[in-house]
């Protein structure tokens, strides 16, 4: 509801080869984080911590915490912990129904 639009590109296919998990291959950039406000939101939120002048500095910075916040950074460790973190979820599922 916050006004966010997705784009999925397929660059490439791969012949089908049996895979235990699902797995993160590449990531490009960070995802915004929850609540921020939509695009809109999100972009005050990275001028704001970006500028220790910015009007709402000092309440963004309290809201997102002492971490940094790169945009650029995919943080593709714990993109691939929650990719796991779903795969476990799944089979826990799939073993339900057998």
């Amino acid at each position: 509801g916050d006004g966010w639009t997705h784009s999925i590109k397929i660059e490439r296919t791969f012949p089908i080869v049996a895979l235990a998990d699902p797995m993160l291959i590449e990531a490009t950039g960070r995802c915004p984080p929850e609540d921020v406000g939509g695009p809109w939101g999100y972009q005050e939120f990275r001028e704001a911590l970006a500028d220790p002048a910015h009007e709402r500095h000092a309440e963004l910075t309290e809201w997102w915490g002492a971490k940094d916040f790169d945009p650029n950074n995919a943080a593709f460790a714990d993109l691939n912990r929650a990719v796991e973190n779903l795969a476990a979820k799944w089979a826990r599922r799939s073993r339900r129904k057998n």
